[in-house]
């Protein structure tokens, strides 16, 4: 055989080695894809797309002049509402995600200034801390949660506390039924969120993302059979309103999202997500 020959034998030799792994690559490549897309396009049932039962805003407690006067750091403007916002869903179904993006937000916004409590300094409901709830107005703080109402303890609306036992004991209204028991907490992470609004901020009326959200890795279901999660407290003397979008994991493994309003393929509208 000819040198020529041989260089020619090669080159096909190459050109045929290149194409099977090119070959070999698009179809690993098409194989993630479409698995991927199974994975996002899964079914939604008739009984998935009813997970959301409701959005209960609770009116947790409304301040008095003892209130003000409590206040250690940052006045509370006596007639201030502590709102207690939870999620209620079928049971067997979990909360994975509270979120805003760029079609739907996510906004909290009060029309006067959402009340902070300094000494508190927990702009979430996992680290209130329970040895110092009685003191000034910790327990009326603002913050966002998936359940937790403080360190050890989960949230629930206070016309379901019935074991008359309260961690709350500087007022009076609280000290039978404190919508706290006790309970295993869930990991929590939160993402691409300016939490100042929750933090030290004590003029800030609004609390806002169109790209992040709060979250419960694994999902969190509520304490009771009728499955309702406390996912914010907040304390403002004006007029409260919001918009929410929130993801539920199914008992399938899949999830829906619900938004408050303009859904998109996949995604349910719930009126009561959008509160004003």
């Amino acid at each position: 055989m000819s040198i020529l020959n041989k260089k020619i034998n090669c080159n096909q030799s190459l050109l045929l080695y290149k194409f099977f792994f090119c070959f070999l690559f698009l179809f690993v490549l098409n194989s993630l894809l479409s698995a991927q897309n199974k994975q996002d396009k899964f079914i939604i049932t008739h009984e998935d797309s009813l997970a959301l039962e409701n959005i209960i805003i609770e009116k947790y407690y409304i301040a008095d002049s003892t209130d003000y006067f409590d206040t250690l750091k940052n006045a509370l403007p006596i007639g201030s509402v502590t709102y207690r916002i939870f999620i209620d869903m079928k049971t067997d179904y979990k909360l994975q995600l509270v979120y805003g993006n760029k079609n739907h937000e996510l906004f909290i916004e009060t029309t006067t200034s959402i009340f902070n409590d300094i000494e508190a300094d927990a702009v979430t409901g996992f680290n209130v801390n329970t040895k110092y709830i009685n003191k000034g107005n910790i327990a009326l703080d603002s913050w966002i949660t998936m359940g937790a109402a403080s360190r050890g303890f989960t949230g629930i609306p206070r016309n379901e506390d019935k074991d008359e036992i309260s961690l709350i004991t500087n007022r009076e209204s609280l000290k039978k039924a404190d919508g706290l028991t006790k309970a295993i907490l869930p990991n929590f992470t939160v993402y691409n969120l300016n939490l100042k609004p929750l933090e030290y901020d004590t003029t800030a009326s609004r609390f806002s993302t169109n790209d992040g959200g709060w979250a419960a890795p694994g999902g969190v279901k509520g304490p009771n059979a009728d499955n309702k999660v406390l996912i914010a407290q907040i304390t403002t003397n004006g007029k409260l309103s919001f918009k929410l979008n929130v993801q539920i994991g199914t008992p399938s493994g899949g999830y829906i999202k619900f938004v408050a309003d303009k859904p998109e393929e996949n995604e349910i509208q719930f009126d009561r997500l959008n509160f004003k």
